[in-house]
């Protein structure tokens, strides 16, 4: 299915929007709208508080954050293409509710386009982990180093046959279809036959959809996520595709070792789905 209504995560700080660049060039290359959403946080009073009702602070809060998304959306648009379809929204919700609100929002588009979570900010990963698990839909994260534009000159497919790396690669066959080139990663043992690799029928599958790959065998050793960012490095790659992992803790996921170091060594955009 082709990629025609984005989500865009203004990054919440506000300052910067190290993605805003990709997410626009992106949207612009793809003829798709982009919809910037900003989270503003509205502030309770705690249940057993006794004193004065500070609402000219709560709301002065608000404020500040409303006019941050609007700033940051603004210079979003004037840095970003004049044929740029765009518009914003705002996630009114609590803290530690903004990142259910957020994936609800998420559900309502083709794809979520995110900033690579802070390194030392909880509240990034949490929102990383609700729009990856909770939404249903595939998120693109950018690297914070992330200078050049969007291209598909050359796209790593990971793929170890999972129900997650299918819906991985499906969500992004439509990229798959403008690459130049194209290699599915394999990370097995080397005594598998080639015929016997994960990636094998899949690449058939791709060619009957015209695309063309070419299947790539990696050594099992190491840290996963680690050889796939080597890899991607070594090969010049615009992008990397690959199904995103987790462990269910009640209602919540904890992120998978791959993924985990996917986001916090990332050097080029991924695309995730789960």
């Amino acid at each position: 299915m082709a990629i025609k209504d984005l989500l865009f995560l203004l990054d919440p700080e506000g300052d910067t929007q190290p993605a805003a660049p990709f997410a626009t060039a992106f949207a612009d290359q793809l003829g798709a709208h982009l919809t910037a959403a900003g989270v503003v946080y509205e502030m309770l009073v705690p249940s057993g508080f006794t004193g004065d009702y500070p609402a000219d602070i709560m709301a002065a809060i608000s404020d500040q954050s409303r006019a941050r998304n609007a700033a940051a959306f603004e210079a979003m648009c004037k840095a970003g293409p004049a044929s740029l379809r765009t518009e914003l929204v705002e996630i009114d919700s609590i803290p530690g509710e903004a990142r259910y609100e957020l994936a609800c929002l998420a559900r309502h588009f083709d794809m979520t386009i995110m900033s690579q979570p802070r390194e030392r900010s909880g509240e990034d990963s949490l929102m990383a982990e609700a729009a990856l698990f909770e939404s249903g839909r595939p998120v693109l994260f950018v690297p914070r180093v992330q200078t050049r534009a969007p291209k598909f000159n050359k796209i790593v497919v990971a793929w170890d046959g999972s129900r997650t790396s299918a819906r991985a690669l499906a969500d992004a066959q439509s990229l798959l279809e403008k690459a130049g080139a194209i290699d599915v990663i394999s990370i097995a043992d080397p005594r598998l036959g080639y015929k016997e690799l994960p990636g094998f029928n899949i690449t058939r599958h791709l060619s009957r959809h015209g695309v063309n790959a070419e299947l790539k065998r990696l050594p099992m050793s190491g840290d996963i996520g680690e050889t796939l960012l080597s890899y991607a490095a070594d090969a010049n790659a615009d992008l990397l595709v690959m199904g995103a992992y987790g462990h269910s803790r009640l209602r919540e996921f904890v992120l998978g070792g791959t993924t985990r170091t996917m986001l916090q060594s990332m050097t080029l955009p991924v695309l995730m789905s789960h």
